[in-house]
């Protein structure tokens, strides 16, 4: 660089240096409004650049005039970490004192001072030094802890279940942070029930045959590779819970599909019997939850029937008093279906109820819809 032999007419200026490659850039300086520019200076994380002479060079015209120090400030300099960059005060060469990492600080942006060794005052204005980290595939994906997903028994295939989040803390937009998901693992194992789209994370249902009464949580294990799946991409893995959700898709069922009761004559308000209904559907639901109705039989309104909240059986119950001769002629039908609808065809189930010395009609099961006489 030639020097200016006036000095009111000497431009301020610092000159950067750099010296090596393999990782670091030669900069190359620019004429800018009367000033130099300092390109940036990149350096790869993790390599050791601890025994090069100097990464980096600061000069100043103004050595002509006497002597100059020269100083550095900034994060990596004098703020932590501390003299990660350091200067020889003399020659302004700047060395590293340790490898560093992209993830924990992905740039360093430093300023290079020059003072004038006897009066300490500034000789420059100081020259910004900008240290660009780059990018090693030096972490493997990392899957969130206790992902979950639900979907309904039943549900097609193609249906959503959950998107799968993995990250990895490479360079963000990369190959070296661009993650490839796969299904490696399925408990229970009879059959691969799901899929997952490769990049996106998301699981859908493979098999329509979802069946919670067979199996209600599926507990899934996925990979994860980045470099976007190619095979030096570094893996790891995440495990995934599926939960399958009931829909009522089982009807409930009466234990008989004849009952034979019997009742006093002149009595009113009593309890006359109890139906009980198996239901394979999830306890507690709606799907679960039966309602019982008397559809036909009950023309003279002389029964009712509820549900026990708590046993979710019916109680059949005499309201008025009825005389022998009506007795013998009592047949009822009743019917018990789910608070909830039924998916498919059917949900229902039902059976004849009898009383007195004749009995009652044939029974049988499939009763719907509603008929004379309340419950």
């Amino acid at each position: 660089m030639a020097r200016v032999s006036l000095p009111g007419l000497v431009a301020l200026l610092l000159v950067v240096i750099t010296v090596f490659k393999n990782g670091i850039e030669a900069g190359q300086l620019r004429r800018q409004k009367r000033e130099w520019i300092i390109p940036p200076i990149k350096i790869m994380e993790n390599e050791d650049y601890t025994k090069k002479a100097y990464i980096a060079k600061i000069r100043s015209d103004k050595e002509i005039y006497g002597s100059v120090v020269y100083s550095l400030t900034g994060v990596g300099a004098d703020r932590e970490p501390i003299n990660l960059f350091i200067v020889d005060p003399i020659e302004g060469t700047i060395k590293i004192t340790d490898k560093v990492d992209r993830e924990k600080i992905d740039s360093y942006y430093l300023r290079g001072i020059a003072r004038n060794k006897n009066n300490w005052e500034l000789v420059e204005n100081e020259i910004d030094l900008r240290f660009f980290i780059e990018d090693q595939n030096d972490n493997t994906p990392v899957f969130q802890e206790f992902q979950t997903g639900e979907v309904d028994e039943q549900s097609p295939a193609g249906t959503s279940v959950m998107q799968v989040i993995a990250t990895d803390l490479d360079q963000p937009n990369t190959t070296h942070s661009k993650i490839a998901y796969r299904i490696v693992d399925q408990s229970p194992s009879d059959k691969m029930m799901f899929y997952i789209d490769r990049y996106t994370g998301v699981i859908y249902v493979q098999e329509s045959t979802l069946d919670r009464e067979t199996h209600d949580t599926y507990s899934l294990t996925v990979q994860g590779q980045d470099l976007g799946g190619e095979p030096n991409g570094r893996i790891g893995y995440g495990k995934v819970a599926v939960k399958v959700r009931d829909i009522n898709d089982n009807p409930p069922t009466l234990e008989k599909d004849q009952y034979d009761g019997t009742i006093e004559e002149n009595t009113r308000d009593v309890e006359v019997m109890r139906f009980k209904a198996s239901d394979l559907d999830q306890v507690g639901t709606d799907n679960w939850n039966a309602e019982y109705e008397i559809v036909s039989g009950n023309e003279g309104q002389y029964f009712s029937i509820t549900t026990d909240k708590k046993t979710n059986e019916g109680i059949l119950v005499l309201k008025k008093e009825v005389d022998y001769e009506q007795l013998k002629n009592l047949d009822l039908d009743v019917v018990v279906r789910n608070v909830a609808p039924y998916v498919g065809v059917g949900g229902s189930s039902g059976a004849s109820v009898g009383f007195g010395g004749e009995g009652g009609g044939g029974g049988g099961g499939g009763f719907g819809g509603g008929g004379g006489g309340g419950g």
